[in-house]
């Protein structure tokens, strides 16, 4: 998530400010029609409709206008009055949100639907290439995947939520079902790692065909309680069939779309059928590395990629 690097007021101040803003810029293209509509009724026909159609376009540019600030509104939490704010009411981020910004030439390698028997395999590689990453874990009883939660965050990795379930149907069928599915993963993290996650990313990506009617409510009441979503701009294509992948192939298609991006956010699976995503893991980094990039866990002071807003 891209804040405006510029403001360094209180959040309240920020937000005054920017609302003045963009109420000045409304009034301005609204007197703008105003005095068009008012020109003396002289005028040619043609002229006319020329005046009629720039009316339509100023009129289209304020409700694109305002729906941008809507958007905006959402994705820097401002709308503070939710219908929800009563259900788990201990369920907040840590801290509030952070002015973010990129980090050009960082590869940010991130793991989803963990933890599993491959989690160690994967923090093993980690350790010997000495990159930080981010796991992005599901709800589980197995004992030796608690012990990998807590791993992670004690090797300096960054511990996010993905979900409690990972029931697409039961989870994205209502602003309450996906609360209630994600406390439980945002519990289980706190009471497993004494740590308190800030981050967390939609299974499925922020849009697709489970959520698509509520994506933006559910941002906008995650942002509202302080956490950070984040999609993926490079995918290594791993879940992408039933049978794993073969190596070459997920280096190959990470570094493939790496070549085109000034930094990236990668998808990989952390899963017991993901045996060669473990082998892939160290030739990706070593090339990655080949081409310049660094890698670093996400943080909430990353800059989010965010599918259902376009960020």
């Amino acid at each position: 998530m891209e804040h405006n690097q510029t403001e360094k007021l209180p959040p309240n101040e920020q937000k005054e400010r920017r609302f003045r803003s963009s109420r000045f810029f409304k009034i301005l293209i609204s007197l703008a029609v105003i005095i068009m509509i008012a020109i003396p009724t002289g005028v040619s026909v043609h002229t006319l409709g020329a005046l009629h159609e720039t009316e339509r376009e100023l009129t289209d540019a304020i409700d694109r206008y305002e729906a941008l600030s809507h958007s905006e509104a959402i994705w820097y939490g401002w709308e503070a009055e939710s219908p929800y704010a009563e259900l788990y009411p201990d369920f907040y981020a840590p801290q509030p949100l952070q002015n973010c910004g990129r980090k050009e030439g960082v590869i940010y390698l991130t793991f989803d639907d963990g933890p599993s028997v491959r989690t160690g395999e994967i923090l093993n590689v980690l350790k010997e290439k000495d990159v930080k990453a981010t796991f992005f874990v599901v709800c589980t009883k197995n004992e030796y995947n608690q012990r990998m939660m807590k791993r992670i965050v004690e090797e300096g990795h960054t511990l996010a939520m993905h979900t409690g379930s990972h029931n697409y149907t039961k989870m994205y069928a209502s602003v309450e079902a996906y609360l209630t599915d994600m406390y439980q993963i945002f519990t289980q993290i706190k009471e497993v790692t004494c740590t308190t996650p800030s981050l967390y990313r939609f299974p499925g990506g922020s849009i697709n065909n489970y959520n698509s009617g509520i994506s933006h409510e559910l941002i906008a009441e995650m942002l509202r309680r302080g956490f950070v979503p984040f999609d993926w701009n490079i995918s290594s294509r791993d879940a992408a069939t039933v049978t794993p992948l073969p190596v070459e192939t997920i280096v190959e298609n990470v570094v493939a779309e790496a070549k085109n991006r000034s930094y990236g956010i990668v998808l990989m699976h952390d899963a017991q059928s993901k045996s060669t995503t473990v082998e892939a893991l160290g030739p990706m980094i070593d090339k990655l590395r080949e081409l310049g990039f660094t890698f670093e866990a996400l943080t909430p002071e990353t800059k989010s990629i965010l599918f259902a807003y376009g960020k």
